[in-house]
């Protein structure tokens, strides 16, 4: 018996087809796409024979000298810790007797075909068998909806990148560029094939069949489709009651109106209106004692009952709410009843479970199937024999299977036990062995005349130290290695097939190729940040929601070469751009940026969607990823000529030959007013909407007077009084606590949530730069510097608003008292256009009878630093606070914040107290 390894157990993706006419199973070489694509002609035979030892895994046999590390990426072989929940043993059983007849074009070579077919049989079933103690399949109906669904899925989100598209009937020939899936219902069930294409890289970590971020549903749906051929009943039924409930009824003593076979807890199949009843009746199946903890939400009422006994009951008319019980189940079958009903409105169920250290998953999942329908018949039980499993798991140490797989058993790995140990790569003759499939000691590839070349090729140059690979040559490598070239192009490299083309599309065909194929990878490096390479790679990205294609995840670890040498590589591509002296975290120029980014500037919001807010035309990618993603020195050179950097784009040069047309807004200067909209941008999600973004608006301007807006303003309360003046200040005075609440530049107020519809809630400033002042009571005796401010509502301590007088240009002063003392507060813009600031006159009077206060304070400004500057107060080292009527202020220490108090002094029963705001 040969002490060989059982290479790449189940190395190609799912199941094959045959590939030629005329050519038999067992002839039908490895399919390696990256191979077939770019190497068949063999041009650099090192290369492609480099490329097919790693794809083929041959150096978890043969050692690689370490100059070859880069040459060579081993293409790990899956995971084997639960294939026994995920592969049919009746699969593995006919697979590891002949895997290439099984499943042509598979890189798994025959390792035991040098064994008597008699004795061979006896070892597979032993390995299988010990294969499947790590769980059970377990067979669920395909979801006729979810087929459907399904797919859509499969033909959109970028499965068909590497394999073929598969009609219901009369399947094409397979591409020579596919990984062929075959009929996959001989290998998975439901769950199991559900379980692989959610997280492809926990049982695939190579990286070869990326992560497409397909949630449970999309997951289940995509694998329904791909097993749509294997007819199983469904487990679930479900009766239909229509009536008008108030409550669950007692279904029991109803006669249902319509019977059948449910997909699933899922109302939208069964296409249910009005007021109506529902039962779901249903076994699930565990295999072992179990600890579970179900959760049943739903609008309106609903039950679970398992084995007879209500678990969780969720009654009565109300929104969607959700309740969630543990329990304990034996391994064995247990009777499921699930009752629902709707009055009228919105209906949700979900009926769901989670296991420990698990996320919820449908209970659906778990319905046990009475019995196949007529089609393909469902395989018998596989039971384990545990002397088999036994004699199984020496062969897997000593055969060499655990050489190539990860497998662990009870938290322990299972390593190997080579009882041959294969030479290493600069040792191998070229001939003869795995190459030509001679030999009874070695494993059968059935290898093609152009592969054994290829690889006669690379093992003879294995035999001196490799050159280091670097730039260019390592970017191409990675980016066949792993098909990226399947959907970009990167120089004259690769790119989307034509044949797969019409496959690639977009909700948003006004924007051509550039909203349906993903973006040329020509640069890349001068023009993502490092941090979204590496982000992208790792996580997978979907920042182009009109692009049906999906960016997948392959696994830091597997590319995290590629994303340092693409950007050493395109470092030469990055130009230089001018300075600037104006910091990005300067509020009033990140206010400029957003002037140019909104429809008063350069409109990028006319086709840019902005965080969760959609265009006012097209829309594309979001304006508040571009900090996230893109370096700054690319971002400004793209937007002054964005055919350079992508010919054919839709994207207009906003400055054309890198001059402004917008020459008043930062004295025309290009750098500055890209620099801007940078540092607005940088916000993220969190930045200020621009201006035109929100259709409906109704935006109040003041022009040659003030103009004022009662109302819930957020940040000022429910009694605000908004003030916008045509110098482009703004201000809310809070009514309900006599305070100046906030200040800010630009646009007032968007009057369109409170003088349309219901008028609900609190509206936002409009502008930019908010400044927000302190809260509470604005003054307060403090007998010593040490005294807290105090705490209660100014409501409490006798404040008082008595309204407000308006004057030259309907310009408001505030009139409100306090403990016998009449304040009025006038605010108004000084200064000239462009600098601008907010002058605050107040004048105090003790009326007659009252005592005048000695230590009266008031509390101008709290934040995390102040400091005396530039003849005022330095705010966290923003803005400035002038004190202009010479009373000195302090700066004090107080629950971990600075304050900044000014000292109110009487004469003659009156004081006065100037105050600038320069923000």
């Amino acid at each position: 018996m040969p002490g060989r390894v059982l290479c790449s157990l189940f190395a190609a993706l799912l199941l094959g087809t045959a590939f030629s006419a005329g050519a038999t199973a067992a002839d039908v070489p490895p399919r390696v796409i990256p191979f077939e694509r770019y190497h068949a002609t063999a041009k650099d035979q090192v290369a492609a024979g480099n490329l097919l030892l790693g794809e083929l895994n041959c150096t978890s046999c043969h050692t690689a000298d370490k100059s070859l590390a880069e040459h060579i990426q081993k293409k790990q072989a899956p995971v084997l810790d639960t294939v026994g929940n995920r592969v049919r043993p009746q699969y593995l059983l006919k697979f590891l007797m002949d895997p290439q007849t099984v499943k042509p074009g598979t890189s798994m070579p025959n390792a035991l075909a040098g064994i008597p077919e008699a004795e061979r049989k006896d070892v597979v079933e032993a390995i299988v068998h010990f294969l499947a103690t790590t769980g059970t399949t377990n067979d669920v109906a395909p979801l006729r909806g979810g087929v459907n669904r399904g797919e859509q899925l499969y033909h959109s989100v970028g499965c068909l990148a590497c394999h073929d598209p598969r009609p219901a009937e009369n399947p094409p020939a397979s591409l020579p560029t596919s990984i062929p899936l075959g009929t996959p219902s001989r290998k998975y069930t439901l769950p199991g094939l559900t379980e692989f294409v959610q997280n492809p890289l926990s049982i695939r970590p190579g990286g070869r069949m990326p992560h497409l971020n397909l949630n449970a549903t999309d997951a289940r749906d995509v694998a329904s489709f791909l097993l749509n051929d294997l007819d199983i009943a469904a487990g679930l039924q479900y009766s239909y009651y229509p009536g008008n409930f108030d409550k669950l009824p007692d279904f029991s003593k109803l006669k249902p109106k319509e019977t059948g076979e449910a997909e699933g807890f899922d109302l939208k199949a069964l296409k249910k209106k009005g007021s109506y009843g529902l039962r779901f009746e249903g076994v699930i199946k565990v295999d072992t004692d179990v600890d579970y903890l179900f959760l049943l939400g739903s609008d309106d009422g609903s039950r679970l009952t398992i084995d007879d006994k209500v678990l969780i009951d969720n009654d009565g008319v109300h929104p969607f709410s959700q309740k969630r019980k543990p329990l304990k189940l034996k391994a064995g079958t247990h009777s499921v009843v699930v009752d629902f009903f709707e009055k009228g409105g919105d209906s949700d169920l979900q009926v769901m479970f989670e296991a420990k250290g698990k996320p919820p998953q449908d209970l659906a999942s778990l319905i046990a199937i009475p019995e196949p329908k007529e089609g393909k018949p469902v395989p018998e039980a596989f039971v384990v024999n545990q002397d088999l499993a036994a004699k199984g798991r020496e062969f897997f140490t000593t055969l060499g299977c655990a050489s190539c797989h990860s497998m662990k058993v009870d938290g322990k790995q299972v390593a190997a036990k080579p009882t041959h140990v294969g030479a290493s790569l600069a040792d191998l003759k070229g001939v003869g062995g795995c190459l030509q499939g001679e030999s009874t000691k070695s494993p059968r590839y059935a290898l093609d005349t152009r592969q054994q070349i290829v690889l006669q090729a690379a093992l003879a140059a294995a035999k001196k130290p490799a050159a280091e690979l670097a730039g260019k040559e390592l970017v191409d490598l990675n980016l066949i290695r792993f098909n990226c070239i399947a959907c970009h192009t990167r120089g004259e490299l690769g790119g989307v097939e034509e044949t797969r083309n019409p496959h690639f599309k977009s909700d948003m065909p006004e924007m051509g190729d550039e909203g349906r194929i993903p973006p040329s990878l020509t640069g890349a490096g001068a023009k993502l940040n490092e941090a979204w390479i590496k982000t992208v790679m790792d996580q997978g990205a979907k920042d182009r929601p009109y692009m049906f294609t999906r960016m997948p995840r392959f696994g830091l670890k597997n590319v995290e070469s590629l994303v340092s040498a693409i950007q050493t590589t395109d470092a030469e591509l990055i130009k230089p751009v001018p300075a600037v002296d104006i910091p990005d975290s300067d509020k009033k120029f990140k206010a400029i940026g957003r002037q140019l980014v909104g429809g008063q500037g350069m409109s990028c919001i006319k086709c840019h969607t902005f965080a969760n807010k959609q265009s006012t035309g097209i829309q594309a990618l979001s304006l508040t990823t571009m900090t996230k993603r893109l370096r700054d020195d690319w971002f400004h050179n793209y937007l002054i000529n964005p055919q350079a950097y992508r010919p054919g784009t839709r994207m207009p040069a906003g400055w054309p030959n890198g001059e402004s047309q917008l020459p008043k807004i930062l004295d025309g200067n290009t750098a500055k007013q890209i620099r801007s909209m940078w540092a607005f941008l940088s916000d993220g999600d969190k930045a200020a909407l621009p201006s035109g973004l929100v259709t409906g608006a109704i935006e109040l301007i003041a022009f040659d007077e003030a103009i004022m807006y009662r109302n819930f303003i957020e940040g000022a309360g429910s009694r605000a009084i908004g003030v916008g003046y045509p110098e482009k200040l703004n201000l809310a005075f809070d009514a309900n606590n006599l305070r100046l609440a906030m200040i800010w530049h630009n646009g007032f107020m968007d009057a369109s949530r409170h003088w349309t519809g219901r008028g609900v809630g609190y509206e936002p400033p409009l502008g930019d730069n908010v400044v927000k002042l302190p809260d509470g009571a604005p003054f307060a005796v403090l007998k010593s510097s040490a005294d807290a401010w105090p705490t209660e509502k100014p409501k409490d301590i006798g404040y008082q608003f008595n309204g407000y007088r308006l004057g030259e240009k309907q310009r408001p002063t505030f009139l409100y008292s306090f403990n016998g003392i009449q304040v009025e507060d006038q605010p108004a813009p000084i200064g000239e256009a462009g600098v601008f600031t907010l002058e605050r006159k107040l004048a105090f009077k003790v009326a007659e009878g009252s005592e005048v206060p000695a230590d009266l304070q008031y509390r101008a400004m709290v934040a995390d630093k102040i400091e005396a500057a530039d003849g005022g107060f330095k705010v966290n080292g923003e803005w400035l606070l002038k004190i202009k009527s010479g009373q000195q202020g302090i700066v004090r220490q107080s629950n971990n914040k600075s304050e900044l108090l000014i000292p109110i002094r009487f004469e003659n029963r009156g004081a006065n107290l100037t105050i600038e705001y320069d923000w």
